[in-house]
């Protein structure tokens, strides 16, 4: 039998999670990343208005933040998916 590989790309999936508790946001660039207060941390994931402003994965929050003053900031909820992830 042939081996048959499936990846998919998350790359947005933990920002995916968090607007289904903000749906107020979607349309907004958002990014989950780590701690913005302590200017700690890189983007771990942007929704779709946020990587049309540039905001790249693993950059700095302050990089992130020259690209697109009005992004969004929320912090990560990694049992959230976790959960999600299992469904």
């Amino acid at each position: 039998m042939e081996r048959i590989i499936f990846h998919c790309d998350l790359n947005s999936f933990y920002a995916s999670v968090e607007l289904l508790e903000h749906p107020e946001l979607v349309h907004l660039p958002v990014a989950v990343c780590g701690d913005p207060n302590s200017r700690h941390g890189v983007i771990l994931a942007k929704n779709e208005p946020a990587k049309a402003a540039g905001v790249r994965t693993a950059e700095t929050i302050y990089q992130a933040r020259e690209k697109c003053p009005a992004l969004i900031l929320l912090p990560a909820h990694h049992s959230k998916y976790r959960f999600y992830s299992h469904l």
